[in-house]
């Protein structure tokens, strides 16, 4: 809607949630929200109470493609501001507070991991964002004009990143940032938090190129409880080395031959590893890993069939075992808000988040039938509790008989000059309808839930079946009459329509499958 130059969006979703098939997940630092970025490129806002309970308050739109990885993007506590990327090179600044997007760019490469880096200058605290993807370096971004600065480079081997894990030194202004290459080579890079001018100019190349032979890395951790090991996640096994000169310390395999997606340490004695199947290890690990054992390192040069095991300490499972399209996302966060928490989150294809309140102590009863799922609930569970029941934009003009389901809207485009929202349906029929009065009639509750005042339409039949997508070419360039719509649909037609008579112009039957987009040609395309 428009007036002057002010545009206010309105959204109406109906009764049924968004598809939300979550790629991505984060926990702010303040414990309040969580983010999930999903498959169709949308960003849901799930506010998180003191008692762990989850309700969506905003979606947030600004990609084309996918996410693949969300991050916080400031190092004031005062913001709560994060930072996505998508498959298409796409990444947006969002401040979470208000959902506004504040930044976005576009670069010719796909970040599939970002981690924000927080340093000094002088008496105030910056923050740079360390990215790596499908590029063989990790690119060092200003956390703020999502510039890119500078990279880290590699001169032995170099290839793309599968993981990447920044340790903090709290004795020097040295940072280290460990990563994992594809190809199972590890590599380490020095950076200092009091940056210089210079090294926001100059790439940084490694300080050390070590092979580890870690194959098919999903993730690699540092542990912040003894500042002394790191967790190396691979589909088949995980590993811990010592993040001093990087020896094998412990080595664990695959359950029952499952796929690990990732891991983190819960504590500094403990590590706990999800599958791609939506299932959480909790593991206890052995002496020979604790910097404060007397037997720390006893095991290094041993053979990895040598190495003293790590016990399976617990078990956490989803309680719903229906069929996902895709493998959960799991991530473990810790914090303290009112209390200090340890939090396993998990999101799926069906839109669904579960969590785990992961105590320091489990009672017997717990390590025999697993740990129990703290709350769970789905962005569709949370739609059929609203009163009244969320409104679509043509619901009363799309009623079946005997069925409390409206038609579904399977394509739509709005033409801003004429003020015209076009919705295709379901079974093969085009409404018109007036923008702005029929958002107006749908968001007021009164006499138009008996289809009474109903804002003047017009519906057009020629589809046999779903209508796919919609297009307003005049709206792309103005050399294409501004009477023509063209509709396409499954049953491989694609339609001329005159919107101000209604009249069908033309139908091509041709086509060898369902029309799935249609598209206006560059201005310099021609057909000879």
């Amino acid at each position: 809607m428009a007036g002057n130059s002010l545009v206010l969006p309105i959204v109406l979703w109906g009764r049924k949630a968004p598809t939300h098939c979550i790629s991505a997940v984060l926990l702010t630092d303040d414990g309040a929200t969580i983010v999930t970025g999903c498959h169709d490129g949308q960003i849901c806002l799930w506010d998180l109470s003191v008692e762990l309970e989850i309700n969506p308050r905003a979606l947030l739109f600004g990609h084309t493609a996918s996410i693949t990885c969300l991050s916080k993007a400031c190092a004031s506590s005062d913001k709560q501001y994060i930072v996505s990327a998508s498959e298409s090179g796409e990444m947006c600044l969002w401040d979470v507070s208000d959902g506004r997007c504040i930044e976005f760019t576009k670069l010719a490469c796909t970040h599939t991991g970002i981690q924000f880096y927080q340093f000094s200058v002088g008496n105030q605290r910056e923050g740079r964002l360390l990215c790596h993807g499908h590029y063989p370096e990790i690119l060092v971004v200003d956390s703020t004009s999502l510039e890119v600065l500078y990279s880290l480079v590699s001169k032995i081997s170099p290839d793309w990143i599968s993981s990447m894990s920044i340790i903090r030194s709290h004795r020097t202004q040295e940072d280290t940032v460990v990563a994992l290459s594809v190809t199972g080579i590890l590599k380490v890079w020095i950076v200092t938090s009091e940056i210089s001018d210079l090294q926001d100019t100059e790439p940084i190349f490694e300080e050390e190129s070590k092979p580890i032979y870690c194959q098919n890395c999903q993730s690699i951790s540092f542990c912040a409880f003894t500042q002394r090991s790191l967790l190396v996640v691979c589909s088949k096994y995980w590993r811990v080395f010592d993040a001093g000169d990087y020896s094998l310390l412990c080595s664990g395999p695959s359950e029952n031959g499952q796929t690990w997606t990732g891991g983190d340490f819960v504590s500094a004695d403990k590590v706990i590893i999800w599958t791609e199947n939506g299932q959480s290890y909790i593991y206890k690990l052995p002496a020979s890993c604790l910097p404060a054992s007397d037997s720390f390192r006893s095991d290094v040069g041993k053979a990895v069939e040598n190495l003293i095991p790590p016990v399976q300490h617990n078990l956490l499972d989803r309680k719903d075992k229906e069929l996902l399209i895709c493998p959960p996302v799991t991530r473990f966060f810790y914090g303290c808000r009112e209390y200090f928490h340890k939090l396993l989150i998990q999101g799926d294809s069906s839109g669904r988040l579960n969590i785990w309140n992961i105590s320091d102590t489990a009672d017997k009863q717990e390590r025999e039938e697993g740990l129990a799922m703290t709350t769970s609930v789905s962005l569709q569970e949370a739609f059929d509790k609203l009163n009244p029941c969320p409104a679509g934009i043509i619901d009363q003009l799309s009623v079946i008989p005997n069925s409390n389901e409206p038609l579904k809207v399977t394509a739509s485009v709005y033409i801003p000059a004429h003020g015209r929202l076009v919705c295709g349906r379901e079974d093969g029929s085009i409404v018109i309808v007036p923008a702005t009065q029929t958002a107006i009639v749908q968001l007021l509750q009164g006499e138009h839930m008996l289809r009474r005042g109903w804002p003047p339409h017009r519906t057009l039949r020629g589809h046999r079946n779903k209508v796919t997508c919609l297009l307003y070419p005049h709206q792309v360039s103005a050399r294409y009459d501004q009477r023509y719509l063209i509709s396409g649909g499954v049953d491989f037609s694609v339609i001329i329509w005159d919107i101000f008579s209604g009249e069908m112009k033309h139908i091509f039957c041709v086509h060898g499958g369902e029309i799935t987009q249609l598209l206006v040609p560059p201005e310099n395309c021609s057909v000879s």
